[in-house]
């Protein structure tokens, strides 16, 4: 039995793929120009999967069911592809004015949809994260601060004179939170600017040595307490048209990135220069990054897989690489030989105005 060639026509100008067969023999009579186009067979013996995408029995290919006279409406099966698994919404109708009778089954590809729900999902998870993070990074010194200023508090009502020393040891933790809220806050309004095409240089020339000695002198105390010795290796002397403090705040970030997994090892920072462009490196011996992770951590609000709970926003990384793009250079991660990252920012040693896509 053939199709009318009438109806052929008809249904070739279709975008949707459609399949016609025989009810009860489920025998092909007709597929559409769309499902002639699909580089995989939408009928048995092509396997097809569940909506969840475990594989079906055979007596359960929609093909099959449809060709029993059950009634699809509008359900979801997928296809494993060359290009990757395929998603499609299935009607079936039957037209029993001949016998046998005549299934017609419509195959809508939502598989763009499936995408962009799941990416919505995921992005609702780490938004989610993020909320649950960031609670938890501003209420820490908050606290610290509230409890530092009312034990200040008591002991001026108890003791009509304190003196200056004891007023600024007691005052000290909480001007450390006061510092940790600032950092917090400006990485938020960092990655606010850099998602708006806002983050603008200031730029100035300034001699590349200077500012890695300071940010190591920095987190000297930093590192020692987290059992890591900080060292600045030698610095070309060459003087860079750079903003200076975004440049070192990118130059922060990797030290104390390497601080939270450098599992106790040394770290070195040291700047190379070649071919008109500088190389600032920070290396650890920590727990490594792996080949899945050094793309996806310089995304916002990302963190490496790394086992080990490291409370943080997951933007230090994110506001690195935009610097480094504002500067017209980049920002990587590798493996060093004997365990570890080397982080890596390379920059033009003149930084010309880089347009925001």
């Amino acid at each position: 039995m053939s199709e009318q060639p009438g109806m052929e026509s008809v249904l070739d100008f279709l975008t949707v793929p459609v399949v016609r067969l025989e009810e009860g023999s489920a025998r092909v009579l007709f597929t559409n120009a769309a499902a002639r186009a699909l580089p995989f067979s939408l009928v048995p013996p092509t396997a097809a999967l569940d909506a969840e995408g475990a594989p079906l029995p055979p007596e359960q290919h929609p093909v099959q069911r449809a060709a029993r006279g059950e009634q699809l409406e509008g359900e979801l099966f997928r296809w494993v592809t060359p290009e990757g698994v395929r998603t499609f919404v299935i009607h079936s109708r039957v037209d029993r004015s001949r016998s046998p009778g005549v299934v017609t089954l419509t195959f809508q590809d939502i598989s763009p949809w499936r995408h962009a729900e799941e990416d919505l999902r995921r992005a609702l998870e780490a938004r989610d994260s993020f909320l649950s993070v960031a609670s938890h990074e501003l209420k820490s010194p908050i606290t610290v601060l509230q409890l530092v200023l009312e034990r200040l508090q008591r002991g001026a009502r108890r003791e009509t004179e304190l003196s200056g020393s004891q007023v600024a040891e007691r005052l000290e933790p909480a001007l450390r939170q006061v510092r940790r809220l600032g950092v917090l806050v400006q990485n938020l309004l960092d990655v606010s600017r850099a998602r708006n095409n806002h983050f603008v240089l200031d730029r100035e020339r300034f001699e590349l040595g200077s500012l890695v000695r300071e940010v190591c002198e920095r987190f000297t105390e930093q590192s020692r307490q987290a059992g890591s010795t900080l060292v600045a290796e030698d610095c070309p002397l060459v003087e860079v048209h750079w903003d200076r403090l975004r440049v070192e705040q990118a130059l922060s970030n990797l030290v104390t990135n390497a601080i939270k997994y450098g599992a106790g090892g040394p770290i070195s920072v040291r700047a190379e220069l070649q071919d008109g462009a500088v190389s600032l490196r920070v290396e650890d011996r920590g727990i490594g990054v792996t080949d899945g992770d050094r793309e996806r951590i310089f995304n916002p609000f990302e963190r490496a897989a790394s086992g080990h709970r490291v409370e943080s926003l997951g933007l230090g990384l994110y506001i690195v690489r935009e610097i480094a793009r504002a500067h017209g250079g980049t920002v990587g991660v590798s493996g060093r030989e004997g365990g570890g990252s080397c982080f890596t920012i390379r920059l033009p040693v003149e930084v010309t105005e880089v347009v925001s896509e």
